[in-house]
């Protein structure tokens, strides 16, 4: 009987310790760092321009994580939660305009501005946002780098269903510039 105790307290050490998430867990990844030290993804696949209007134009998209990409071009700290002085955005890409939802402390905006998509580099030109270049993009979810504050991230969202997108039109005011 002891042995099936020790067994089990070792199957739950086990399944405890698998659980945890400590900060090798987080992916690492050696970005290239240009002469402005953007980080550039070393192996990017081309975005075409027919896919991004078909799977990330006229959809909103949920800020869920990002990854702080360190100047060296490799450290890289997850945040989850609003950890810095502003929250991450959340976004709706309409055929030529994108709009941001602003999260601030005393009330929520909505930026929105034109863009045009570079499918040559996946960069999201526009100046409703300092920089994105998008790295990988399905139907349900995208991963941009991206500028936030005075870092670079590697951020991913998920679609938002129309509802959601509803809510943060109806729930936002447009940003006086």
């Amino acid at each position: 009987m002891k042995k099936i105790y020790r067994l089990l307290a070792i199957l739950m050490f086990g399944m405890l310790t698998q659980a945890t998430t400590c900060e090798d867990d987080i992916p690492k990844q050696n970005y290239i760092m240009n002469e402005d030290k953007v980080p550039q993804e070393p192996y990017l696949t081309t975005i075409s321009s027919d896919y991004f209007q078909a799977n990330v134009a006229r959809h909103g998209w949920k800020w869920k994580g990002s990854w702080r990409i360190g100047e060296d071009g490799i450290s890289m700290r997850y945040y989850a939660t609003n950890e810095w002085d502003f929250m991450p955005n959340d976004l709706y890409f309409g055929t030529d305009s994108m709009t941001v939802f602003l999260y601030k402390q005393d009330c929520n905006l909505r930026r929105t501005d034109s863009y045009t998509y570079d499918a040559a580099n996946n960069l999201i030109k526009s100046n409703a946002i300092v920089y994105m270049q998008l790295t990988d993009a399905d139907s349900l979810n995208i991963t941009f780098i991206e500028r936030l504050g005075n870092y670079y991230y590697k951020s991913s969202y998920e679609r938002m269903l129309p509802y959601e997108v509803n809510a943060r039109w109806n729930g936002s005011k447009p940003e006086q510039q």
